[in-house]
């Protein structure tokens, strides 16, 4: 990947720029945003990028003082890329005389231009024998590896701790906080809809850039590509930001849903999960998240998830999904798949907020239904338990006998009590 480094003093220009290009497509890693040309020297010493876009007026250190700075220290490289609100030609000629690549207007820039001036930089560095990093790392991208770990945590596929902490270090992610929430952001509008493949590719790219520079101001959090009109955002708290995060989140976000308005008119529809107390129960904040997305009584564009009864929401949706589904295969491997949950996970979950065993909770619900089937209807035992999902006869009334302590033609045979008469 080609480092590009950012410098400019005007927060949104750093903005715009940061989403006016899909930069990864074009094998960019931007490195840094620094808003003075002080700030950036520290940072061309640590990084070392290959390309900088520079603003010419900027305190402290300007961008051509910058650029001569980097001439005499580190040689032709990096290559700069020099911005200007004005045009003027003694700032071209200065530019040009420091070996500039390009010289861009602010108010003229267009993507294709800023894509025009990149590709130059890349023929320049190719020529230079400047060459992309082979490690696999960088190959890949950084983000897609954050993608995979943060998507590993919302469908809960680490098995134990041992081997979420070993991706975590791998990818220097830091997750001591106190508290962790999700919320997943959809594109709308009409803008959206109307938008080709292309153009669509662009303002999710944008859209994702941007929110993550207005948020990432305030608080930590990381970015997570799901789809071309989905991502989601992981907030991580102290405690003192946990306390009062809905009204913290409401303020954060909100500038973000305007600013992604009034720059590419898109409508970010944000829906905000539970929290929760660790990294490992992500899962739980990204599928309240979901389900926020599907209340009619949500109010747009950012809503929170309402669990009124304080239950864990996956094990409910369980529960739903049985209590309809009692006479197919329900197994745990089943389960999971219905759900995109991991067996391990679902009996864990189970155990935790049902108080019993996954496949003590299906036996108790097809016996509840059985004993209604007894007494209501003609069916004979080896029907019922073949309607009700048994394996066998012999199966369904072992099980019954062990929680209604008699057998199911025994309990046919039981007087009826008082509520039936």
């Amino acid at each position: 990947m080609i480092k590009l480094l950012m410098v400019d003093d005007e927060p949104l220009v750093l903005v715009g720029l940061q989403s006016m290009l899909p930069w990864e497509e074009h094998g960019v890693e931007i490195c840094g945003t620094p808003r003075n040309g002080v700030q950036a020297l520290e940072i061309i010493e640590q990084k070392r990028p290959d390309i900088v876009i520079a603003d010419i007026k900027m305190p402290v250190l300007d961008g051509l003082e910058l650029m001569v700075k980097c001439r005499e220290k580190y040689g032709r490289i990096p290559l700069f890329i020099i911005l200007t609100s004005v045009e003027e030609y003694q700032h071209v000629r200065d530019a040009m005389r420091g070996q500039a690549v390009d010289y861009l207007v602010k108010l003229e820039l267009t993507p294709d231009m800023l894509l025009q001036s990149i590709m130059k930089a890349k023929d320049i560095l190719h020529s230079l024998g400047r060459k992309q990093s082979d490690s696999p790392m960088e190959q890949q991208g950084v983000q897609f590896l954050y993608d995979s770990f943060f998507k590993g945590l919302f469908t809960n596929q680490f098995t134990n701790e041992e081997q979420f902490e070993t991706q975590r270090a791998a990818l220097d992610i830091d997750l001591s906080f106190d508290a962790f929430i999700v919320c997943c952001c959809r594109l709308g509008g009409q803008n959206v809809e109307d938008a080709g493949a292309d153009h669509l590719l662009s303002l999710y790219s944008s859209t994702a850039r941007m929110t993550q520079e207005v948020v990432g101001q305030y608080l930590t959090c990381y970015m997570t590509n799901m789809d071309l009109h989905r991502f989601a955002v992981t907030f991580c708290l102290n405690r003192q930001e946990a306390e009062d995060y809905q009204q913290l989140l409401l303020d954060v976000l909100e500038g973000a849903v305007q600013l992604v308005k009034n720059y590419f008119n898109v409508d970010l529809d944000c829906a905000i999960g539970t929290k929760v107390l660790s990294a490992l129960s992500l899962g739980d904040s990204y599928y309240a998240a979901q389900k926020s997305f599907e209340n009619p009584k949500r109010v747009r564009p950012i809503h929170f998830y309402q669990n009124v009864a304080k239950k864990n929401v996956v094990v409910e949706q369980v529960k739903e999904y049985i209590s309809r589904n009692l006479g197919k295969r329900l197994t745990l491997k089943e389960i999971s798949e219905v759900f995109g949950y991991s067996p391990k996970y679902i009996s864990l979950i189970f155990a935790k907020h049902a108080g019993v065993s996954f496949v003590e909770y299906v036996n108790a619900e097809r016996v509840a239904r059985a004993r209604e089937l007894l007494l209501m209807s003609d069916a004979r035992v080896y029907e019922i338990a073949e309607q009700l999902g048994f394996e066998s006869a012999f199966y369904f009334s072992k099980v019954f006998k062990k929680i209604e302590g008699v057998s199911p033609r025994d309990y046919m045979k039981k007087p009826a009590g008082p509520d039936m008469h």
